[in-house]
């Protein structure tokens, strides 16, 4: 079979940016290189050079294997990709909001950050809003993306044309098929590459696109008054640690403002510094002792009983730290966008009359709330004294 005639499976791209070709259908081997794809005009239209001297070519016009390269590069590209590749085909219906965001999404390889196209999806309406979902991208909190773009291959396939349309040597590192995250070296990396593959990077953590929205999704969730607390299944969703959670939510512009884990630590400290004063009282003591040892078995099992109680479950997991959200578009929305909240009111008999008020000075003191005891002295008559009484038995 000439290569001509062969059919698109025959051809394969190396990780190097080579075009192979296997002149046996059922050959599930790479084959012979036959060309090597070159930057183009945009990321997602390289172009292909032939490599001279290749034995597939013998007795063909070198311009025939060139389009029929072609044709199948252009197939490959929209199998892989496409969703990323349809943006290319707008519709004269589209409004020009919606224009520019497939525009800017195409040319970004399938995502951005949301904050270079707020001020175009701030003019969307609901039709609008309708036309971008229906190209499947989701105007996220934090990242506009094509979520469909996650794929091993679509990742792999992704790597290669940015790298030769950033003129970056070939191959480049790869993520490990189906990884949700992992550590990067922020300093020795090209944030932007990670990001055109799907992996953005937070917090020295390059992290899977749709992992990080379901993360960025909960927390907008999750806030009340410009404030949320992370979750344990942030970090599972992350397959990373605590801190590693809390460095990425830092990493997004949160600021820490509460740690549970900072005050039990404080708390620890000062429990082992402070020493109990040690005074001279022997005779208390001892008076109190042999008192002190009566009650010592009931004691001991009431004791027994509280601690066993008192004994923390295993399989509860500790408070994690509260986050101030990031100022933006997306805070005023969470700040903004839920029902406001009002403190109950306790139902007051005397509405309406006027309260005494305190003293100055006595403002914000907290009342006593402890229990109240009320004690009733009787009252004394002299003449119910034993001496009394005995005094008119003289008489």
């Amino acid at each position: 079979m000439s290569l001509l005639q062969a059919i698109d499976t025959q051809f394969t791209i190396g990780d190097d940016g080579h075009v192979l070709y296997q002149k046996q259908a059922s050959n599930p081997l790479p084959g012979e290189v036959v060309a090597k794809l070159v930057k183009g005009d945009a990321p997602l239209k390289p172009a292909i050079e032939i490599i001279d001297g290749a034995s597939a070519f013998d007795g063909l016009e070198k311009e025939q294997v060139l389009e029929r390269l072609n044709t199948w590069l252009k197939a490959h590209l929209k199998t892989v990709l496409e969703l990323l590749v349809n943006l290319e085909e707008e519709k004269e219906t589209d409004a020009a909001p919606v224009k520019t965001i497939i525009e800017r999404v195409y040319g970004s390889m399938g995502i951005l950050p949301r904050e270079e196209l707020e001020d175009v999806i701030s003019t969307l309406d609901t039709e609008m809003r309708s036309a971008v979902r229906a190209r499947r991208i989701r105007l996220g909190p934090i990242l506009v993306f094509i979520p469909a773009l996650n794929k091993p291959a679509a990742v792999r396939l992704r790597a290669i044309l940015w790298a030769l349309y950033n003129d970056k040597p070939l191959p480049v590192e790869l993520p490990k098929d189906g990884i949700v995250s992992f550590t990067v070296e922020e300093d020795a990396i090209d944030k932007g590459y990670y990001q055109a593959i799907g992996y953005p990077v937070f917090g020295g953590r390059a992290i899977r696109i749709d992992m990080l929205d379901r993360v960025i999704s909960a927390v907008y969730d999750a806030a009340d008054k410009g404030q949320f607390k992370a979750q344990h299944k942030m970090a599972e969703w992350l397959g990373s640690s605590i801190d590693g959670l809390y460095a990425v939510l830092e990493a997004m512009g949160h600021k820490k403002v509460y740690d549970p884990a900072d005050e039990a630590a404080e708390t620890s400290e000062g429990q082992g510094a402070v020493e109990a004063p040690v005074e001279d009282v022997k005779s208390e003591a001892d008076d109190a002792q042999a008192a002190q040892a009566e009650g010592t078995s009931e004691v001991k099992a009431e004791v027994g009983a509280d601690e066993a109680s008192a004994k923390p479950k295993e399989n509860v997991k500790p408070e994690l730290a509260t986050f101030r959200l990031k100022k933006g578009k997306a805070f005023q929305r969470s700040s903004g966008g839920k029902k406001p909240h009002f403190e109950k009111k306790k139902f007051d008999g005397n509405k309406g009359k006027s309260k005494p008020k305190g003293k100055k000075g006595d403002k914000g003191k907290a009342k006593d709330r402890g229990p109240r005891v009320i004690s009733a002295e009787a009252k004394k008559n002299p003449e119910d004294s034993p001496f009394a009484i005995l005094q008119q038995l003289k008489k």
